[in-house]
């Protein structure tokens, strides 16, 4: 691979992981201006590295890139978010149910250590990585439903949602071991219509916790990047 092209390739991963640590840390709040000028002065990246960091977020739906007119990040609207939901609700929900009837002993034991690991990210105070495997766990359900199809569709679900893993307060509040924890437990008794209540509730509950107030905007992307600048 030619030189250039792997410079490019490093400086595009490094300002996609920038934007979604970003997003996921608060530091980028809903329908902030992503200029690709200004993110090639941030990162002294070319703006081809930007541009296709900016393509491969917009795939994953944290991003809205909009013709002629630049790259948001992503701020459903507050009947968007009802519908993510909603449909979360009904999907999950029949995911676990499957997955009640069909998941080995092997399976469940992997969703266990998952979980645990999960609360144990949480307990040291990691946040960073206990969010990630928050949002992680209802893409491993995903994928062991085993319909690819399926899988795609939920992910682009639990990429919109917005404000992705604490709440505005820093509370721990988007996903938690312990929810989780119960619908694994579900899943392992081979009780369908629990894991379902479960998952149910979980979501209700993460629902909830999104109408909680804003943050505060950061003064400029610049300073919502700054941890990106040092690393």
């Amino acid at each position: 691979m030619p030189r250039a092209a792997t410079r490019n390739g490093r400086a595009e991963e490094r300002v996609f992981n920038a934007i979604l640590d970003a997003v996921l840390d608060h530091r980028l709040a809903p329908g902030t201006k992503l200029k690709e000028r200004e993110l090639t002065e941030i990162f002294g990246a070319s703006r081809a590295a930007v541009r296709a960091a900016l393509t491969r977020l917009g795939h994953s739906l944290l991003v809205e890139l909009r013709p002629n007119r630049g790259a948001v990040i992503a701020n459903p609207s507050v009947a968007e978010t009802r519908e993510m939901f909603e449909a979360r609700r009904v999907i999950e929900s029949a995911i676990v149910q499957r997955l009640a009837r069909a998941l080995s002993a092997k399976q469940i034991a992997e969703l266990r250590a998952f979980v645990a690991e999960e609360s144990r990210a949480y307990r040291k105070g990691d946040h960073k990585a206990g969010q990630r495997l928050s949002i992680r766990f209802h893409k491993v359900l995903s994928e062991l439903a085993g319909n690819r199809t399926l899988d795609r569709f939920m992910e682009h679900l639990i990429c919109r949602t917005p404000l992705l893993a604490l709440a505005r307060t820093g509370r721990i509040a988007y996903c938690g071991a312990d929810e989780h924890r119960e619908v694994v437990e579900a899943l392992a008794r081979r009780d369908a219509a629990a894991a379902a209540r479960c998952m149910t509730a979980h979501l209700e509950n993460v629902e909830r916790q999104l109408a909680q107030p804003e943050p505060k905007a950061p003064a400029s992307l610049a300073e919502a990047l700054s941890l990106a600048l040092t690393a």
